[in-house]
């Protein structure tokens, strides 16, 4: 066999799987278009876009789909900067500590936001301590429906749970940064402040803006941490508001549409950021 017979099967070789998932992406992807915009008859229709989009449920989805998911990656970029700047300094103890703040990441999930609820249900560990300390009616309501309160627990429930994940993005690019940089800023007269604003942040800034990329594109898919605490009914999402369609209300399309909604968001926003990084790098050069 020729070289370029060779390699034309290698090829051939490594795009076939490629392929194949493709086609188990679109081949649902088309289906789910279909049952959206098609009537029982196969005939052609916005009626069930109309339908859920006027629905409450679904525009109050709307609502706290965009607040929850870019209020918690907020959350984790300043978390995730400060843990990683603390550990970077740390002398003691690192792999202890780096072991115990890996602790929320490494659950799986469902563990972690069972072990969330019995935290801060109205009886649970958090209100029982709050009662053994101030009485009776200091309890609060930590996830009361509709509350404030209930959305900022949502919030920081997801945010404590991948915060490790930028911390340690972040780490890694602290760890890698020349110390010599640090020196030279000591010798001009840095302060600590001002070795972290003006050297590290900036230095690490490449490497943070890529943690919260992969963030952001898993932060808009969120759907367990809603659903466990509290429920569908009190802080929908998109992908909760698509589960209930199709498994409480029986609504396939409806949940198609649902869920095409937020693919489609998630793909102009993604194609979005693509966009504006190679417009920066573009202007970098």
């Amino acid at each position: 066999m020729s070289f370029r017979s060779r390699f034309r099967l290698t090829a051939w070789l490594l795009a076939l799987p490629a392929l194949i998932v493709l086609a188990l992406q679109l081949v649902p992807l088309a289906s789910a278009f279909r049952t959206a915009l098609t009537n029982e008859h196969g005939q052609f229709t916005l009626q069930h876009v109309v339908q859920v989009y006027h629905d409450p449920l679904f525009l109050r989805a709307v609502r706290f789909n965009l607040l929850i998911p870019l209020a918690s990656v907020a959350i984790e970029a300043v978390a995730g900067v400060g843990m990683a700047l603390w550990f970077h300094e740390l002398r003691r103890g690192k792999s202890l500590w780096r072991t115990v703040a890996l602790v929320p990441f490494a659950l799986p999930e469902i563990v972690y936001l069972l072990t969330m609820k019995l935290v801060f249900r109205q009886h649970g560990y958090l209100n029982s301590l709050i009662v053994s300390l101030a009485g009776n009616n200091a309890a609060i309501g930590w996830l009361s429906p509709g509350s404030p309160l209930a959305v900022a627990v949502l919030i920081a429930v997801d945010a404590w749970r991948v915060t490790p994940l930028v911390f340690l993005i972040v780490l890694a690019a602290l760890e890698q940064m020349p110390e010599s940089y640090l020196d030279a800023a000591r010798v001009d007269g840095a302060s600590r402040w001002q070795l972290i604003w003006l050297v590290q942040i900036p230095l690490v800034l490449p490497a943070l803006l890529v943690a919260l990329a992969i963030r952001a594109v898993d932060a808009f898919r969120i759907f367990a941490t809603p659903l466990v605490l509290v429920g569908v009914q009190q802080v929908p999402v998109l992908t909760s508001v698509a589960y209930h369609y199709k498994v409480e209300a029986n609504d396939p399309a409806a949940a198609n549409v649902a869920a095409l909604t937020l693919a489609v968001a998630l793909l102009l926003g993604t194609a979005l950021a693509l966009g504006l990084a190679r417009r920066h790098t573009a202007q970098g050069s």
